[in-house]
Parts: C-alpha cells; sequence; structure tokens
C-alpha cells in the first residue's frame, strides 16, 4: 500500500471539529447542563438539528450524485458553513442563557443554521483528509478522537463560563481552517490534489464510475458493496451514544472515555505489516474476536461482575468502531472511486439519524436506566451476531463464486505464470509495470491497478486494499486488457516481463 506523507500539522485541527461537532450528543452536555434554559429549549434545538442534518445530507448526496463537479467544495459554499456553524452555536448559546419569547425561534434557527453547517463542514474536512490512506487515517483519526474525547472530558470538569470560552475556541479553529483552504483553492491534498486542483473536475477517473452516471441509489448500493460493515459500526457508535447516559465510579462519562480506550487500541493497528490487505483482517478477525467475548460476558446474570465488565467494555467497542468507521472512509475518499462530497453528506445523515434515534430511544421506558439493560442487550447482541455473520457469510460467498469463476470474476490468479510473477522481485516487477503502464497510456489507477496484477493478485485483494468497490476494479481490469491488446492474464505477465 502506497504512504501519503503530505499531512499538515494544521490537519489536527480536525481535534477541534470532533470536539464541537453537535451531531454527537456527548459534545452537548456542557450547553444541557450548565445553561439555564437549556432543560426547556433543548428538545426542540435536537429535533430542528437532527432533522435539518438528514434532509441536508440526503439533499447534498443526491446532487452529487447527479453531478460530475465538486460544487460543495467551492469558496462560497465552504465559507458559508463556516459562517453558519459558528452562528449557530453562537444564537444558540444566547436563547439558552437568557430564554424569553423569542428564544424558541431563535433555537429553531440555530438548529437549522447548525445542521447546515456541520454538513458543509464534514465535507470539507473530509475533502482535507482525503490524501489519507487506510493506515495514516487510522493512525490520524484515532489521534483525533481520542483527544477530543479527552478535551469533552476537561470541559466537562471546569467551570461553565471558562468551558464555554474554551468550546467556543474550539468552534473558530474546528471551522475557520476548511474556509481558509478553499479561498487559497488548497482544500485537497495528496493524492486528490493533483486531480482537483481546479476544485471543480470533471475527470471520469476522479469518480471511478468508468461509464457515465448512475442512479443515486446505484451508488449508494455499490458504496455498502464496499463498507457496509464499517458503516453499520459508525450508526451503532451514533445510536449507543446517545440512547444512554453510563458513568465509571459516578465520575467520567463512560461513552466519552470508551472512545479514549477505543483510541488507544487503534492506533497499534497503524503500525501493523501485513502483506494481505488490513481491512478484512480487522473485520474478520479481531471485530469477530471481540464481539464474540462480548456476547459471552453479556450472557452472565445481572449484577455480576463479567457483566458490568462487558457494559462498560461495550462503550470501548463502539468508539472503536467509530474510529475504524471514519479511517475506512477516509480511505474510500483516498481511493477516488466516489466524490468526498456524496460520501461524508451521506455519513452525516446517516449518522444524525441513528443519533436522533438513540436519543429517542433514551426517552423511552424499555431503555430508561432502571430498565434499560435487556433492551440495550438485545441490540447490541444483535449487531454483534452481526459482526460474526459477516465473515462467515464472506466466506462461504467466495467459496461458492471460486469454482470454474474466470479472472474477471472471481480474480484468481492464472497458473504458473502468476505465481512466477507474485515470486519475483516486488520493485523489479513495480518498475516494468509502470513502463508498460506509461507505453500504453494507462491513467493512474489503471496503472497501479496493473503493478498489483504483475505481482499476481486477484480482484478481491486489489478491491480490499484500494477500499474500492470489485465491479469497478474488474472495469478497470477490462480497460487495462483492452489498452494493452491481451485477452488473459498470461499474456498481461508476458508483456510485462518483456517491458
Amino acid at each position: 500500500m502506497r504512504f501519503t506523507q503530505d499531512f499538515r500539522a494544521e490537519y489536527l485541527l480536525v481535534v477541534a471539529f470532533f470536539a464541537t461537532m453537535p451531531l454527537y450528543s456527548p459534545n452537548m452536555v456542557l450547553f444541557h447542563d450548565g445553561m439555564p434554559f437549556a432543560d426547556e429549549l433543548m428538545p426542540l434545538f435536537v429535533n430542528v438539528l437532527m432533522a435539518s442534518s438528514i434532509l441536508a445530507g440526503v439533499a447534498v448526496a443526491w446532487i452529487s450524485s447527479r453531478r460530475r463537479d465538486l460544487l460543495f467544495l467551492r469558496v462560497p459554499w465552504v465559507v458559508a458553513g463556516c459562517v453558519l456553524y459558528v452562528g449557530g452555536f453562537a444564537l444558540a448559546t444566547a436563547a439558552f442563557g437568557l430564554g424569553g419569547s423569542a428564544a424558541t425561534v431563535a433555537v429553531a434557527c440555530a438548529g437549522v443554521a447548525l445542521g447546515a453547517g456541520t454538513l458543509e463542514l464534514a465535507v470539507a474536512w473530509g475533502a482535507m483528509l482525503s490524501g489519507l490512506d487506510l493506515r495514516h487515517a487510522l493512525g490520524w483519526v484515532a489521534v483525533a478522537m481520542g483527544c477530543a474525547s479527552l478535551l469533552q472530558l476537561l470541559l466537562a470538569s471546569v467551570q461553565v463560563g471558562v468551558g464555554l470560552a474554551v468550546f467556543f475556541l474550539l468552534v473558530l479553529l474546528g471551522a475557520v481552517l476548511p474556509a481558509v483552504r478553499a479561498v487559497r483553492g488548497g482544500i485537497f491534498s495528496g493524492a486528490w490534489g493533483e486531480q482537483a486542483a481546479p476544485l471543480v473536475s470533471r475527470d471520469d477517473d476522479f469518480y471511478g464510475s468508468l461509464g457515465g452516471p448512475t442512479s443515486f441509489l446505484a451508488t449508494v448500493r455499490q458504496m455498502a458493496q464496499v463498507l457496509i460493515v464499517p458503516f453499520a459500526g459508525l450508526l451503532m457508535f451514533a445510536f449507543m451514544m446517545g440512547v444512554r447516559k453510563f458513568f465509571v465510579f459516578d465520575v467520567v462519562s463512560a461513552e466519552v472515555l470508551g472512545v479514549v480506550v477505543g483510541a488507544a487500541l487503534v492506533l497499534p493497528l497503524c503500525s501493523l505489516r501485513r502483506v494481505k490487505p488490513l481491512l478484512p483482517f480487522i473485520y474478520q478477525v479481531l471485530v469477530p474476536v471481540f464481539a464474540l467475548a462480548l456476547i459471552i460476558c453479556n450472557s452472565f446474570y445481572r449484577g455480576t461482575f463479567p457483566l458490568l465488565i462487558a457494559a462498560y467494555a461495550s462503550y470501548v467497542f463502539y468508539g472503536a468502531m467509530g474510529i475504524l468507521a471514519l479511517a475506512s472512509l477516509c480511505a474510500m475518499a483516498h481511493a477516488r472511486e466516489f466524490s468526498p462530497v456524496l460520501i461524508y453528506s451521506l455519513t452525516v445523515a446517516c449518522f444524525a439519524a441513528a443519533s436522533w434515534l438513540g436519543i429517542f430511544c433514551g426517552t423511552l421506558p424499555p431503555f430508561d436506566a432502571d430498565n434499560g439493560g435487556p433492551s440495550l442487550l438485545v441490540v447490541s447482541t444483535c449487531y454483534f451476531a452481526f459482526l460474526l455473520a459477516v465473515p462467515l457469510f464472506g466466506a462461504w460467498h467466495r467459496e461458492r463464486a471460486g469454482a470454474g469463476a474466470s479472472l474477471l470474476a472471481d480474480g484468481r490468479a492464472a497458473g504458473g505464470a502468476a505465481a512466477e510473477a507474485a515470486g519475483a522481485d516486488a520493485l523489479d516487477v513495480q518498475g516494468r509495470c509502470e513502463k508498460t503502464a506509461e507505453r500504453f497510456g494507462l491513467s493512474p489507477r489503471e496503472t497501479e491497478i496493473l503493478g498489483y496484477l504483475g505481482r499476481g493478485h486477484g480482484i478481491v485483494f486489489v478491491a480490499n486494499t484500494l477500499v474500492i468497490s470489485e465491479s469497478t476494479v474488474r472495469t478497470h481490469v477490462k480497460n487495462i486488457y483492452k489498452k494493452l491488446g491481451v485477452n488473459s492474464r498470461e499474456e498481461l505477465l508476458q508483456l510485462v516481463d518483456e517491458a
């Protein structure tokens, strides 16, 4: 896997955005507990905020799927998002603190402004971090979310006035940088930077659609094929963080502390050196093992030590799943198969819906603090069972598809020639692939995939490594075969060897 080095220290300001994003319910505890009229006005604020985020996210995603440009990363949109984000928090703070007859209208307006501003800034930050490959994204997202959670713990321990002052400083830091970068024309970095020099691009390879625009639902289904398991983890993270509050020793919020510990557990994954793709190892081995352990602990009687450990460990697990999901989204944006606007607008809409559902369920008797154990246990167990079922289904599907499938159907190596290429020196093979790609005018993405094919890898391996769909890899392979004038893997390897 290629490593992107174009990551600037200023991107650490994403910590400020994570620590203030209002869709994440722990970020709003400071307002709920410290403002005089928060109890009265917070339900309206949350409902308007979540509804506007969902509607705006779906609308932006639909428009992005129909257009061949980056409309919502143009300067006016990013600057407007910055203004709405800062102004929405200022208006909400004034309404929560002063109350009065106009407070209801002010809170509703603040919810709409923050919903739209959060969406735009999430898209902008996602585009800025799209230069990170999977390993770098795991590291930086873990650090960012861990630090953001530590900031939440610190803000909860200080006086309200000091906490609000620090919070608004974080709001400014998290909102201003995307606007500044957009005005300077450098919101993208790394792999995106070359293709998005103007913020509006019409390069077909930019989206990876490779054949013209598709319907919105077809695009969503294709995205789901790539990241359904990580995305489900993000939705469970949003739901569980909103449904109910736990405290460790009646002092520290369990959901916030869980993210800190989850970040510490995820961080070592960045240093794993594996020949095979990292995501399948995480979601087919590590995650099912932890899910099975939690199922076993949850099977004990109420009040027992294993069940108590499972209650707190579940928040660590969900925190880690949220970090893994965000890193996977960065890797998907880095792969350039889908527009970052489409990826992150859908993410915001779904995250808001899951968080809203969690907050609503938290008000129902089955989920309250006294009776909610069994209800949450059922939800968690269903999710853990899903995590265990996915790798089993995947193994069955691969075994079924492997019988008699061709190269373009399952990406298997073609006998001894592929084995010989796989055993050759990797750098030598890569050099020959690059010479071949330059000779026949392959695109950057086709050159990258040719390198994997030349080393004997198949469709599934390439898709898992680059975090793109198998159908897109097959389309690229067909284009490579056409441009090189070959009809089989043997002919392709022979052509590479002659380079």
